[in-house]
């Protein structure tokens, strides 16, 4: 009796830690920066505390077959979890790149540690910036919240996906992507009218050789537009991460059928 009580608290745990290490290994949280030592202790530790409360009556009772689909399950539950708060946070990184490509500061790049690819300066400024907005507002709380409350809405071994449940995360890219050039709009529409004028003011008079100053042009008009909407793009920003609580609900409703 003592055997199957400490197997099926073992199951639990193994399941509630498979969420949970989905969730860490493709959310921005914990960051780029912390070890993996860290993670492990953070998956850990949640999980020890998670497999208390969460409800476990669905579980395999034993190590079989249903227990590793339920694992795989649990895992792809933490992923899909994870990656809806990092589609929703690319938002700055897209804004960043069409920012940098608009005043033609493209050219110049470093590691972007979040997706372990180059970035180049002004995306990785607007990143960072984006991120401190979201700490700031608890973005990061909320997708802990929910990933803790998923827990009583997905019970350990009912999780199931559609596929309407891909097609949420589609949607977000999608709209992190329309998210980020909107709020871009502004240096872009302004760096096309610099380039423009240059275009024509060298068409009008070739003798000038008026593009070995059209960059400077272009990085003065570019960040004095910048400079002057700055509070508008963190407001939309801040506006667009608040839609994950949204998404995370409509994610929920594809996996179970219901809202958390």
């Amino acid at each position: 009796m003592l055997q199957a009580i400490a197997l099926g608290q073992a199951i639990t745990w193994a399941l509630v830690a498979c969420r949970i290490g989905g969730f860490v290994v493709s959310s921005p949280f914990p960051g780029a920066f912390v070890g993996p030592t860290q993670r492990v202790g953070l998956v850990v530790g949640l999980s020890w505390v998670t497999s208390i409360f969460a409800v476990s009556s669905h579980a395999p009772q034993d190590i079989g077959l249903a227990f590793f689909v339920s694992a795989a399950l649990e895992m792809a539950c933490g992923l899909a979890i994870g990656i809806t708060f990092r589609l929703i946070l690319s938002a700055a990184d897209m804004a960043g790149s069409f920012l940098s490509q608009a005043m033609g500061l493209s050219s110049a790049s470093v590691l972007n540690p979040t997706v372990e690819a180059q970035d180049t300066i002004v995306a990785r400024i607007v990143t960072l910036l984006a991120l401190l907005l979201a700490v700031s507002a608890g973005v990061h709380r909320v997708a802990l919240a929910y990933l803790l409350a998923s827990f009583r809405a997905l019970p350990v071994g009912m999780v199931s996906f559609s596929p309407a449940s891909a097609m949420v995360l589609v949607d977000v890219a999608i709209l992190s992507f329309y998210a980020g050039l909107q709020l871009a709009m502004p240096v872009v529409g302004v760096a096309l009218i610099v380039q423009v004028g240059l275009a024509m003011t060298a068409r009008a008079a070739p003798s000038l050789q008026i593009f070995s100053v059209g960059f400077t042009v272009l990085l003065l008009t570019g960040s004095v537009v910048l400079l002057s909407c700055v509070r508008d793009i963190g407001g939309g920003l801040l506006l667009h991460f608040e839609s994950l609580s949204g998404w995370l609900d409509v994610l929920f409703v594809g996996a179970d059928g219901r809202a958390p």
